[in-house]
């Protein structure tokens, strides 16, 4: 499973003795933070002010840490009359990476929000940068908060769906140019989806979160329009992350309000190519709305087609597959392989589902 750099506190400017010191204390947890990482890595803290290196230093978490401090400095006095962010993530080398998913790290890196002037440690929020390669790359940078909101998080599943969507649409471009010289994809519906090119794409994200999954596709695929859905609470989150998000021509993205026991009974003027669920499987008690949803959407939009990603969790998600088939979905099963310590790598499942006519 992949691990994440989280900030216990928040960046901060410290004053001792004329000189200016910069102090956190981070964890390294999986996406629910149940568990710690239990391996030794290097780490690499870098301040940044207006995309200048500050200071940086390297730092080793032990594999029986539970926390980190972290402290930069002494720095000159007149940096704490500005603003800097401070990133913490492992070196760039290639074995901490799976190349053909890459950038999935062991340990995905952590920006604070901005912190500084007069001694204002940072927001509690963290940035997840991401770099993606290929024909087209792609910046991805997402948002989520540093606390105990599971909504307000990036899960595994997440992670992985984006770097799912990214090789499919560089399958496609490769096709159009005729270089695609590897395997088809086994998910043959989702590239025709996505290969679409006489109309806008319509995708409706449910459980979005962050939503980073929905903002990936905008970003990577012209002429896509893309409706982000989850409960109130995460609202302001998404809403952030759409307004940094670097769209691809002629993209866009919206959001709204969607709760599964009381959907409404249109969502979209147009009718749905894609709706997109990630690690949404976890909370049984959720999974009756979420098929009722998901059967209500393709309802009204009877060509769509569902792309469900989950990491297994609790044995409880069969009732998630139970479900589907009842209501006559059926599915084309795909996977891939996220980095996970020891040198151990875990699965992200993916389903695609569509309906029986």
């Amino acid at each position: 499973m992949v691990y994440y750099v989280r900030f216990l506190k928040t960046p901060r400017i410290q004053q001792q003795k004329g000189a200016i010191y910069i102090s956190a204390l981070i964890c390294i947890t999986t996406d629910l933070g149940d568990s710690f990482l239990a391996e030794d890595v290097d780490l690499m803290v870098i301040a940044e002010n207006s995309s200048r290196v500050i200071f940086q230093k390297t730092t080793k978490w032990n594999a029986s840490n539970r926390e980190l401090a972290i402290t930069l400095g002494p720095l000159p006095s007149n940096l704490a009359q500005q603003s800097m962010v401070l990133t913490v993530k492992m070196p760039d080398s290639p074995e901490y990476v799976i190349p053909q998913y890459s950038p999935i790290q062991l340990v995905v890196a952590a920006t604070s929000a901005p912190f500084g002037p007069h001694s204002t440690p940072a927001e509690k929020l963290v940035q997840r940068r991401l770099q993606y390669s290929g024909c087209e790359p792609f910046p991805m940078e997402i948002w989520e908060e540093t606390g105990n909101s599971i909504a307000r998080h990036i899960w595994d599943a997440g992670l992985a769906t984006v770097t799912y969507l990214h090789l499919m649409c560089e399958d496609i471009r490769k096709t159009a140019r005729n270089k695609n010289k590897g395997p088809e994809p086994k998910i043959q519906a989702l590239k025709q989806v996505l290969s679409v090119c006489n109309r806008p794409i319509q995708v409706v994200e449910l459980g979005a979160g962050c939503g980073i999954a929905g903002i990936a596709l905008a970003s990577m695929l012209p002429n896509c329009s893309v409706l982000l859905t989850d409960l109130p609470e995460v609202e302001e989150i998404i809403t952030r992350n759409m307004n940094v998000a670097q769209l691809a021509t002629m993209s866009s993205l919206h959001y709204q309000n969607l709760d599964w026991d009381d959907p409404p009974d249109e969502l979209c003027p147009r009718p749905i190519d894609l709706i997109l669920v990630s690690d949404c499987t976890y909370n049984s008690d959720s999974l009756p709305a979420l098929v009722s949803t998901l059967d209500r959407l393709v309802r009204t939009s009877p060509e769509a087609i569902v792309l469900v990603a989950l990491k297994r969790r609790h044995d409880s998600e069969t009732v998630f597959f139970d479900l589907m088939r009842s209501a006559r979905f059926t599915a084309v099963q795909d996977s891939v392989e996220i980095p996970s310590q020891h040198d151990e790598v875990d699965e992200i499942e993916f389903y695609c589902y569509s309906r029986l006519i």
